[in-house]
């Protein structure tokens, strides 16, 4: 596959690498580190994949399981059409072809759908009644015993007060895509799917406009005159809850979630999102030597359940166990 990360989404000139550098997939967020020296997969069931130079583990008995084909349209939340629309979300967030996949050849719809069903809140814990925190330039002094919707606090006190929403997940995606259908049908007469892919970035590019002002003057007083603008001020009409980037966020962050979260969770089919930044995956075991200098090239891309058993305390010569100053990890 082609794994040219800079080419252009189409929306004021951003680029998929830019939104990979924005998602902190390199470092972060969801414990995925780029690796250099990897290889092309060379498929389920070939242990000299799993072999590495500086080990005596000469055979590997033990092959991961075959998995069915992913069915990225059954459906456990959303309807057909709000599927659809977030589809066409991601896939401008990470858009992609068939020879070069983004997050609609990734699943990251069937992912969303999938995690809004099993959990009922957000990954973090999170406030869903009042009173809200309301950062100011300086917070109120002692305490406000009779705020009911609203309780001031100085910015800086403000991530003492943790994530804060009046809306579940679910309620977030359900009324987020009413509102955006809304108001795509007032000014174009059409739902989002149907729009051709410059006016879906218009869009987006507007929501994002929305959110905290950036730090460079100039491209402020751009986020500024794009909220005040006839559209912007129509959208903010329309976007009450969620707001016009508090929608845009939440899809963007399930989006990358999506597109480089393990498998096992519904997204990055066919590792399609770690092939896009060199990633490895799920591996039982580094080697001394790998640790020093990178991944052997003919270890192979794999997932959580792809991983060879281990049971500690007895060992199996066909699991790599790179233990300090045992034979396993000299050569």
């Amino acid at each position: 596959m082609n794994n040219d990360t800079t080419r252009a989404t189409g929306r004021n000139g951003l680029t998929r690498g830019t939104l990979l550098r924005r998602a902190g997939v390199a470092a972060g967020a969801l414990g995925v580190v780029g690796l250099a020296g990897c290889g092309d997969s060379e498929g389920p069931g070939n242990g000299a994949a799993l072999l590495s130079p500086d080990t005596d583990a000469t055979e590997l008995g033990w092959a991961p399981p075959q998995r069915p084909p992913l069915n990225c349209s059954l459906l456990s939340f959303f309807t057909p059409d709000e599927a659809r629309a977030v589809e066409a979300i991601t896939a401008r967030f990470v858009p992609g072809t068939t020879d070069d996949p983004g997050a609609r050849e990734a699943c990251v719809a069937g992912y969303i759908d999938h995690k809004l069903t099993m959990y009922k809140t957000f990954s973090t814990p999170t406030y869903f009644h009042a009173p809200f925190a309301k950062p100011v330039d300086h917070g109120m002094p002692g305490p406000q015993e009779h705020a009911k919707d609203t309780i001031l606090v100085a910015k800086s006190e403000l991530p003492r007060y943790g994530f804060q929403s009046s809306q579940t997940p679910q309620q977030t995606y359900r009324d987020g895509l009413e509102e955006l259908e809304k108001l795509m049908r007032d000014e174009h007469d059409a739902p989002f799917v149907d729009l051709d892919d410059a006016t879906q970035d218009d869009v987006l590019g507007l929501m994002e406009a929305f959110g905290p002002l950036n730090p460079d003057k100039a491209k402020a007083r751009k986020q500024l005159a794009a909220q005040s603008s006839p559209r912007g001020k129509a959208m903010a009409k329309v976007f009450l809850k969620p707001t016009p980037y508090g929608f845009f966020s939440t899809v963007l962050g399930d989006t990358y979630d999506g597109m480089f979260a393990d498998p096992v969770y519904g997204g990055n089919r066919d590792y399609v999102g770690w092939d896009l930044i060199g990633y490895l995956g799920a591996q039982r075991a580094w080697t001394a030597k790998e640790l020093t200098h990178g991944p052997n090239p003919s270890r192979r891309v794999q997932g959580l359940r792809d991983m060879p058993p281990m049971n500690p305390g007895s060992p199996a010569k066909h699991v790599i166990l790179p233990i300090s100053g045992t034979s396993r990890t000299e050569g």
